[in-house]
């Protein structure tokens, strides 16, 4: 194998692309950028388990040939994306761009396999060759590499050009195009090594695999923060996460004294945190709308004007209580309500978490 990867780190290295595609093909395939990225995976852990499982590194052997071809596939799936991102098309048209990218690359497997097959019958080697078999191979594996990484890179140029990145996907988009320009430089020095013997940097197939792989843990590695983010949502330790669960005890008391004004559950995203936070706020909201009859009068200065968050809370507790009760509304209509200093869901938010912060404290003392 290649002596630039040792056996030991290459294996790991496999185990972390691995565990990162299996979360994320649980987690992450909604999109149609996540679906195109899981696959553009799954294809780079077939190169590194076919290139490991090669009886030697020659490029002519067939795994070796088969994990240079999943390479082609990989950067197949850059291009895709690329082409998405920049026109916006629909999902047939990018399922179809998929699978003519993909018989391009099976086509330039084929013939990398074929002219390896005949440089090996020759007696003459690929690597560091200039004859036809190794002209023909270099053609069928750098000329679509150089292709998709030039588009995918344009394609990054522009989203920063545009400038609606956020800083996190800014430094993203940078990184992605350090990586992309690690390799058309590498294909840039490889090219002038089989023309003119300059650079001397030794044989091409353990630098092609040492680069390939060090793009792929970097790739990898900004892949794992959405998949990060999805392991710490499921598991409610996000920011809206949290937010339900200081707000649970509240809307669970509210809604179980006005049980109608709860939205119907959507199976297919009752999982987002960013959906149950909104949809539990505005059932918040849509009790305290109800409750506002059943608050008990109070002989003070005005609600609005003067208003304590404890002393709303235990009306509130009265009002909730006096509802699932069934009892009669003490006035007409909708009575004094939490107020609201803002106009915008942070502002409420802000108000609700005030409440529900008093809000067990208020309800245990009332008994």
């Amino acid at each position: 194998m290649s002596s630039l990867i040792p056996e030991a780190v290459a294996w790991l290295v496999i185990g972390y692309i691995g565990v990162i595609t299996a979360g994320r093909l649980m987690l992450l395939r909604d999109t149609i950028i996540d679906q195109l990225v899981n696959r553009m995976l799954l294809w780079s852990i077939a190169a590194m388990l076919l290139y490991r499982c090669a009886p030697t590194p020659s490029i002519t052997s067939l795994p070796t040939a088969l994990s240079v071809g999943c390479v082609v596939m990989t950067t197949m799936y850059l291009y895709v994306m690329a082409r998405y991102i920049v026109a916006e098309t629909g999902p047939a048209a990018v399922w179809r761009r998929h699978r003519r990218c993909g018989l391009v690359a099976a086509v330039a497997t084929v013939v990398m396999v074929v002219s390896g097959m005949a440089a090996e019958d020759n007696g003459r080697p690929v690597d560091l060759g200039v004859h036809g078999p190794a002209a023909i191979f270099g053609f069928a594996y750098a000329a679509p590499l150089a292709v998709n990484m030039v588009v995918f890179l344009f394609a990054g140029i522009r989203e920063l050009r545009i400038g609606d990145l956020s800083a996190k996907g800014q430094l993203v988009c940078w990184l992605l195009g350090i990586s992309g320009g690690f390799v058309l430089v590498n294909q840039a020095l490889s090219l002038a090594q089989l023309l003119t013997g300059w650079p001397d940097l030794g044989p091409q197939l353990p630098r092609g695999e040492l680069d390939f792989v060090l793009c792929l843990v970097l790739d990898v590695t900004l892949l794992a923060i959405p998949l990060l983010s999805a392991l710490l949502a499921l598991a409610g330790w996000d920011r809206d996460g949290r937010i339900c669960r200081r707000l649970r005890p509240l809307w669970r008391d509210l809604t179980a004294a006005v049980p109608e004004i709860v939205l119907p559950a959507d199976a297919r995203r009752g999982a987002d945190p960013a959906t149950r936070l909104f949809r539990m706020t505005v059932e918040i909201r849509d009790a305290l709308l109800h409750l506002g009859s059943y608050l008990p009068t109070e002989p003070h200065s005005a609600f609005e004007s003067d208003w304590e968050i404890t002393d709303y809370a235990r009306r509130l507790a009265h009002a909730a209580r006096a509802r699932k009760a069934g009892s009669v509304p003490t006035v007409a209509g909708a009575g004094p309500r939490l107020p609201l200093v803002g106009h915008d869901f942070d502002a409420e938010l802000r108000h609700l978490l005030g409440l529900a912060r008093v809000w067990s404290q208020t309800r245990a003392a009332m008994g």
